[in-house]
């Protein structure tokens, strides 16, 4: 449970008060509870869509729903998200990208990477004819990757939080991690598809749900390879970064899917 609880307090800002030993082997365990907390953002989004949409039109609740995940997150990924794109687009030697990340100033191509994502999810949640349903899933598909984005991978600095667990999870708690977080996002969106009537055909629903997911890890994978090439492996900023890419990406396959099944 004190494992659990540590999650939460490291990626939602739900008012736990509990005091919990922080110790690097609590923080790798904690990787396989990593979609329970994109679980618990995703539920809180979707209420808050659900609640708004009754009285305000689809846009304001997209909109309300986006600011109540910046609050419930405190934006700690879409920070990762910013740093990881200043570093990149600076066209600095490695040493410098790993400085650039640090500096707890955001940039202009942090910016532009923020407006971007908030605008891609704006766009794609007034899009979807499911999109509480999108709200429960696409969070936990941000966390269901970090595992494959951890295991095995290198740490490039010498000191930092993601030092701690980055390179360092064993193969169970990646795949845990993993399969969790897939069970979830796939459920969600089944329930969509049943909820809504949008999937007539259930017969490849499945399947094309289970390709779906394998298509996010791909991403993740390749996103992990390049970071490798770039900055000598993952970090931090870049698990961030690659939860806030999959989210967007999973979001679009999402609206894509809606107009398959």
């Amino acid at each position: 449970m004190d494992t659990l609880i540590l999650i939460l307090q490291l990626f939602t800002s739900l008012p736990i008060n509990k005091r919990v030993e922080v110790s690097d082997e609590r923080l790798i365990r904690g990787v396989a509870l990593w979609p329970a907390a994109g679980i618990i953002i995703g539920v809180f989004d979707a209420l808050i869509f659900w609640a708004a949409v009754h009285i305000l039109p689809v846009s304001i609740a997209a909109a309300l729903a986006l600011l109540g995940e910046l609050w419930m997150t405190r934006g700690f990924h879409l920070d990762g998200l910013c740093d990881t794109a200043d570093a990149l687009f600076s066209s600095r030697s490695r040493e410098r990208m790993l400085e650039i990340m640090k500096d707890s100033h955001i940039g202009t191509f942090g910016v532009v990477a923020a407006i971007a994502d908030l605008a891609f999810k704006y766009l794609l949640l007034t899009a979807s004819g499911m999109p509480i349903f999108i709200l429960l899933a696409a969070p936990t598909a941000g966390k269901m990757v970090q595992g494959l984005c951890m295991y095995k991978a290198n740490y490039p600095r010498e000191s930092g939080l993601g030092k701690s667990y980055i390179g360092r999870i064993p193969l169970s708690i990646a795949v845990v991690s993993s399969v969790f977080g897939a069970v979830w996002v796939i459920g969600s969106l089944i329930a969509g598809i049943v909820w809504t009537g949008i999937g007539c055909r259930t017969a490849i629903g499945f399947p094309v749900l289970l390709l779906f997911v394998i298509v996010c890890f791909l991403l993740a994978w390749l996103f992990r390879r390049h970071m490798e090439k770039v900055i000598g492996g993952m970090t931090g900023d870049t698990l961030g970064a690659a939860s806030e890419i999959i989210e967007i990406f999973s979001m679009l396959l999402m609206v894509a899917l809606e107009g398959v099944l």
